[in-house]
């Protein structure tokens, strides 16, 4: 009878746990209704506050949605704040001293919601722990500037002016974060003159990291003495860390230079000009590779001058010397990554890209195939090489009858073995680059180099024409609907991008107004910010231009 009694009070005990247990409700129609705040402490609008914690009490059972992250107090007291949550309450114990005669804002974001369909609260809390609360309120949008796209979850902040703030440095008194459409409150300020910035705070640690997270700043400050709406916050990637040299050593068959940071020009001189020296940017655009141009010498004194994109720049010498063994060399290639003929104007225009600076380079071995007997040669007058010679540009005037659809084929090498078998036909049409044709800077020849070109036929491609109305130089961009560029002018008010397939397009106006022939993307340390963007709209304020086969779209007007 006794262990009956035990095992009674044993499943009666467990019956009553689980009761007990804080557990969604199932059934019925869908809770679409956000938690309503019953009562806190401090109130909202209260004054005189010295305490420890705050306290908020719901209509319903409530849980916490990440609360460290979402729920912001400002002035900010950091992370000094712990969060609980029990039944229809929650509890935010405050770690440190909050200041004398400061109103304070709790913005709860996400951070409490209700049990059961996960409604966020929508609730602030505004205090003081003085005898006023302050009233003035600044509020605007964040947009990346090359792409206009509003930016949500960005965080926002505000600062009083001060010389010794640094946003790479230290975390501002006010913080908010952008919503889905890009944009931010930020309350209960007092009159002041303010400094507001804002970025994507990746890593939550309220300070700017250039290398890793977009940004962007007000260079003029707020004079708040009412409420300031409609600020306009631009964010771009810059890395502003300082530029230096880290490291210049042989490495295996070459000599390497590397620097901080990304780069976006460089130039390598002997101090006597008489070595000719030849040189790439890797891909990490950070390092320099130089070729051994001078086997014959134990070192040579090199001037170097690098600038990045914030135009800070390094100018130094250098002694660069190779290792004596043998290294393996990397193998030189080079690839046809364009080959076409414009039906609009009979210009053929191709682009070969090589693995090395080429330092000879023979133009009677590159010419088209146009048939078994016949075919078309190329002048210097026809090519074009970048400043290290790893890139040639090939664009000529083609005199020869228009050329049909029968005998052009889009076929490349690439891909020519998964081709249908086709008819014989006469006619080939084959940029050929003959083997041995091109020399490199380490003396290794190319192989051959074929591509098919591909006729650009005027009924299949349109027009996009454009007139600009500035005083000011700029460049202006053709972009695809994913922002790829297509094409870019510098400094035409009229202009049409011609041979465009169909599809959706955008025109991105870049100012330059310091006339570097560059769009600069500003510079915190001297408060410069981004020079101008501006983007062709429609007549509903929309950016995309439909381009349809066979069309001419224009002329679009854009203005600064």
């Amino acid at each position: 009878m006794k262990y009956k009694c035990f095992f009674i009070l044993l499943i009666t005990g467990f019956l009553v746990q689980q009761c007990a247990k804080q557990t969604a409700p199932t059934g019925g129609p869908k809770d679409e209704t956000p938690p309503k705040l019953v009562r806190s402490n401090p109130t909202h609008n209260g004054v005189d506050f010295k305490g420890k914690e705050i306290q908020l009490t719901f209509d319903e059972l409530i849980q916490l949605n990440n609360p460290k992250e979402q729920i912001l107090i400002t002035p900010s007291i950091g992370k000094k704040f712990e969060v609980t949550a029990k039944k229809n309450k929650v509890i935010i114990e405050l770690n440190s001293e909050l200041q004398d005669t400061t109103t304070y804002s709790v913005n709860f974001r996400e951070g409490v919601q209700d049990l059961t369909e996960k409604n966020p609260a929508k609730i602030k809390l505004a205090f003081s722990t003085g005898s006023y609360i302050d009233s003035l309120t600044v509020t605007g949008t964040i947009k990346d500037i090359l792409t206009d796209k509003k930016l949500s979850n960005y965080t926002v902040a505000l600062t009083p002016v001060s010389d010794t703030f640094n946003i790479f440095k230290h975390s501002a008194p006010w913080i908010t974060l952008s919503d889905k459409r890009g944009k931010f409150a930020l309350e209960n300020l007092k009159r002041g003159h303010y400094f507001i910035y804002t970025f994507d705070d990746k890593n939550k640690n309220l300070v700017v990291e250039s290398k890793s997270e977009k940004y962007g700043f007000n260079s003029d400050k707020i004079n708040l003495q009412g409420r300031a709406d409609s600020i306009e916050l631009s964010v771009f990637k810059l890395d502003a860390t300082t530029l230096k040299l880290v490291s210049s050593r042989p490495t295996f068959a070459y000599y390497n230079i590397r620097l901080s940071k990304s780069i976006v020009e460089y130039k390598l001189s002997s101090r006597d000009d008489k070595e000719k020296l030849y040189s790439t940017l890797e891909p990490d655009l950070a390092t320099i590779k130089v070729y051994n141009t001078i086997p014959n010498l134990d070192s040579l004194q090199v001037h170097l001058e690098v600038t990045d994109s914030t135009d800070s720049k390094v100018d130094t010498l250098i002694y660069v010397k190779f290792q004596k063994k043998e290294s393996t060399k990397d193998k030189f290639s080079g690839k046809i990554d364009a080959s076409n003929i414009y039906e609009s104007n009979s210009i053929l225009s191709a682009i070969i890209s090589f693995s090395k600076p080429v330092i000879h380079f023979l133009p009677d071995s590159l010419f088209v195939q146009v048939d078994s007997l016949k075919r078309i040669n190329f002048s210097k007058d026809d090519l074009g090489w970048n400043e290290n010679f790893t890139k040639l540009t090939i664009r000529k005037k083609i005199e020869a009858p228009k050329i049909t659809d029968q005998q052009i084929t889009d076929q490349t090498d690439d891909n020519r073995s998964k081709a249908k078998p086709t008819q014989t036909t006469k006619t080939n049409n084959k940029l050929i680059l003959r083997k041995g044709s091109a020399i490199s800077v380490e003396n290794d020849s190319i192989g051959e180099i074929t591509s098919s070109l591909k006729i650009v036929k005027v009924e299949d491609y349109g027009i996009i024409s454009t007139k600009v109305s500035t005083k000011e130089n700029f460049i202006l961009q053709l972009l695809d609907k994913n922002n790829k560029l297509i094409e870019e002018v510098k400094n035409l008010t009229s202009y049409n991008f011609e041979n465009i397939p169909a599809g959706t397009y955008m025109l991105r106006l870049l100012i330059d107004l310091n006339k570097n022939a560059k769009w600069d993307g500003g510079n915190y340390v001297n408060k410069n910010q981004p020079e101008p963007v501006v983007f062709w709209r429609n007549a509903k304020g929309g950016k995309d231009q439909i381009l349809k086969a066979n069309w001419f779209v224009g002329p679009l007007l854009i203005t600064y």
